[in-house]
């Protein structure tokens, strides 16, 4: 019998009070019991990591769990909802999860997942790398504001981050491998954060998810993952949307129909926050799949496409902004 195994981890207090966030412990029960309703998930196989107890010895002790003696068949997920933040290592300006006490590094999932069969690891999550303090949006009932799911460094912190920033020769996305080619950079940005001009072709074949598995994020890298407001029920607005669409039969549709479903609840919201769902280039296929099962897809109902919002107009990244200048990507 195929075993069914998820690890959630949510933050919502960290040891500096400016990064806080509102929904994240509540995001991970809103999953826990999509994965208990929908996919058929024991919640003894269900474990929760919030806030102090979220440290990276404890998410690696149960990553560990979660990815050992994984059989053809089985169903695993991992799902965060956090701040996330980028920085320059080495040479490369790479992206984090910010745990209550340190970053995770996606290279250690990466690695965890080259464990484990093919078809067999979800991971979603809800966090953005990029923005300032809160996002603004025009929901039906009126302007909303939500806190952007960005950690903010001590002012220290941003200082030497900064210090670095010359040094930064590549770029990495969350699951991808480091590049320099910025047309394959540009594959993780939305169209306005080009401006007026087009986006560079990419030169190469890069730019899949590293990910032995599904990667299923809330936004593109250059826009901002709102936390909890009223119009998304207290719930960070990715995790919020998800939910939405998996209640209306999104469990039995291809991860890019799912994917485009999502995408549209939020645009109905006015949020500016476009979600995607990536797979490594060698099984494309499994996007034509259904999610944590990786069963056959049903034909999505087909519905009316949204209005474009208007590009994102919160504080930009200046750190980031000024890196993607040096690459030559960007208005």
């Amino acid at each position: 019998m195929a075993t069914k195994r998820a690890l959630l981890v949510g933050i919502d207090v960290y040891p500096d009070p400016q990064n806080n966030l509102n929904s994240c412990v509540a995001d991970t029960h809103r999953f826990q019991g999509l994965l208990q309703g929908t996919y058929g998930f024991d919640p003894q196989n269900i474990t929760m990591l919030h806030n102090s107890d979220a440290t990276l010895a404890n998410v690696r002790g149960e990553l560990g769990r979660l990815f050992g003696g994984v059989s053809a068949g089985d169903e695993i997920v991992f799902f965060e909802s956090s701040h996330g933040y980028r920085y320059v290592k080495g040479t490369i300006y790479t992206e984090v999860l910010c745990l209550y006490d340190a970053f995770l590094e996606d290279t250690e999932l990466v690695d965890l997942s080259q464990q484990v069969p093919p078809g067999t690891l979800t991971c979603v999550i809800d966090a953005c790398h990029s923005g300032g303090l809160e996002k603004l949006f025009f929901a039906p009932g009126g302007l909303q504001a939500a806190r952007a799911k960005v950690w903010q460094p001590t002012p220290e912190r941003a200082a030497a981050d900064l210090a670095l920033l010359g040094q930064a020769t590549s770029y990495k996305s969350f699951a991808h491998p480091a590049t320099s080619d910025t047309g394959t950079v540009a594959k993780q940005f939305s169209p306005a954060a080009f401006g007026t001009n087009a986006a560079p072709a990419a030169k190469s074949i890069e730019g899949g998810s590293e990910l032995n598995g599904v990667l299923f994020a809330a936004c593109l890298a250059d826009q901002t993952a709102a936390a909890g407001s009223p119009p998304t029920d207290g719930l960070s607005a990715f995790t919020w949307a998800f939910g939405r669409e998996i209640e209306a039969g999104g469990a039995a549709i291809s991860a890019n129909a799912f994917c485009a479903a999502v995408d549209q609840r939020l645009v109905a919201l006015n949020m500016r926050q476009t979600p995607i769902v990536e797979a490594p280039i060698a099984h494309a296929g499994w996007l034509t799949q259904t999610l944590v099962g990786y069963g056959n897809a049903t034909e999505a109902t087909t519905a009316t496409e949204p209005d474009t919002p208007a590009p994102e107009t919160s504080p930009s990244d200046g750190l980031f902004d000024s890196f993607l200048q040096g690459l030559g990507v960007g208005a």
